[in-house]
């Protein structure tokens, strides 16, 4: 599978495979602020930060721990011994444990970082043509499985970081894309695992006794867009719409948020723990995948929309605080892109920036050029560079496994986490061992909000 970011667009910018790997803390909790100056590793003095221009500031490149040669995986290699010695019933009793259990997840010894991930199919011959696809480090993408001699075993073992989560099928020829039928745990239309350490979703699950917000649709007309727009509002328990004391979230991608990504329940549950203040959230769709990849890809009538038109709006109708710095906008992807975007057009309006997997790698008119290595990626980087500081605190994060080449987005959100902090800006920033996918960023939104709304901002 090739890379892609989560935008409806040409492959034009489905970023190049060029198989280079990235291991950095592999952790959700692996995170800096501008407060701690012993965890950034930049020093600059005086205000010239023309240095963070060039692509690929950030951690150096390291080569990912290769497995070694062979089998790797212990349990394959008691079933081959077994299968040798002439003890077939062994093969029957495999197939019979691992139903229900797969990938088999095995320890390295003296490495408490890292598991052997093994991926199994069960099939003859025609298995040969097997390959492994998904969310996974971009090296491993496509890999074909290998047969276990005299077995009826295809298999495929990597070495993945303990705190990894990730959705994964398999691609035979001529077939749709098959979910794992050995692991009952699906995430939309994939199988996903998730390793022993994977960082805890707990704000993602309904509990009974916490209060429910309300979530209301809503339309309006634009006329910076020249349409009418859909979004639906979520106010909190208990909102109170005379004396109430409430901040705003502003979120792209509504639908999704409300989908793959429970924001509700999540606000809801934050709001309950007092890990956040209580906010009021416009949720903002999208008519099409075009139109998204319009408004999210810096397109100034978009931002004046939001800025001139939704929030205005808005504060007619639902009590919120006009403070920026009880604002938030935020969104994955592109969206994260805009997020910024926004704040950067409007830091009166929008005072907080929650970029998931932000594509920062974004330059004008990228849907019209192929990418090469003198792309001009990183438009919105430079903005950053080239303007004063504004008031704008941020929480940035993307995926270990979004490295498929050096202008990916890891790549891309490390040098804007280092742009920020050199310019003197309030960066929160974080890494998780993942891919470009819903299945992380609806665990981690949840510190996005704690950091930029919880009560001890």
């Amino acid at each position: 599978m090739r890379y892609r970011f989560f935008i409806a667009r040409q492959p034009a910018l489905t970023v190049c495979l060029l198989l280079i790997a990235l291991w950095g803390p592999a952790s959700q909790s692996a995170r800096r602020t501008a407060a701690d100056p012993a965890a950034s590793p930049v020093s600059i003095n005086g205000p010239d930060v023309s240095a963070f221009l060039v692509a690929g500031v950030g951690e150096p490149l390291q080569p990912k721990p290769k497995a070694p040669s062979g089998l790797d995986s212990p349990r394959l290699n008691a079933l081959a011994r077994k299968i040798k010695a002439g003890n077939r019933a062994a093969l029957k009793q495999f197939w019979e444990e691992v139903q229900g259990k797969a990938p088999l997840v095995e320890p390295v010894p003296g490495d408490d970082q890292l598991r052997r991930v093994t991926f199994l199919w069960r099939g003859g011959a025609e298995a040969s043509q097997v390959t492994l696809d998904g969310q996974i480090p971009p090296d491993s993408q496509d890999s074909p499985l290998t047969r276990l001699a005299n077995t009826d075993v295809w298999f495929l073992t990597l070495r993945l970081p303990a705190t990894a989560r990730f959705t994964y099928g398999f691609n035979r020829p001529g077939k749709r894309q098959s979910v794992d039928p050995l692991n009952p745990l699906r995430f939309r239309s994939y199988s996903f695992a998730e390793l022993p350490a994977a960082p805890p979703q707990s704000w993602i699950a309904v509990q009974p006794d916490v209060p429910k917000g309300t979530v209301r649709p809503e339309k309006l007309r634009s006329e910076n867009l020249k349409e009418e727009r859909s979004v639906s509002i979520y106010t909190p328990p208990g909102y109170d719409p005379k004396t109430g004391s409430y901040g705003l979230l502003v979120l792209f991608d509504g639908e999704k948020h409300l989908g793959p990504t429970p924001i509700p329940t999540i606000l809801d549950n934050l709001v309950a723990a007092k890990k956040i203040r209580p906010l009021v959230a416009i949720l903002v769709d999208n008519p099409s995948e075009e139109s998204r990849n319009r408004d999210l890809e810096c397109y100034p009538p978009f931002a004046d929309f939001l800025a001139k038109e939704l929030v205005p709006w808005a504060r007619q109708r639902y009590r919120f605080s006009a403070e920026p710095e009880r604002t938030i906008v935020g969104g994955v992807s592109l969206g994260g892109l805009n997020a910024a975007y926004c704040a950067f057009r409007y830091p009166e309006v929008f005072g907080n920036v929650l970029s998931q997997s932000g594509a920062f790698s974004y330059f004008p008119n990228w849907d019209d050029q192929e990418e090469h290595d003198t792309s001009p990626f990183g438009w919105l980087i430079r903005q950053f560079v080239t303007t004063r500081k504004l008031p704008i605190k941020f929480y940035l994060e993307a995926g270990l496994f979004e490295n498929d080449c050096p202008e990916a987005l890891l790549t891309q959100n490390r040098r804007m986490r280092d742009v920020l902090e050199a310019k003197g800006y309030s960066v929160v920033y974080s890494e998780f061992a993942g891919g470009h996918e819903f299945l992380n960023w609806r665990g981690s939104v949840a510190d996005g909000l704690i950091a930029l709304a919880g009560r001890g901002q």
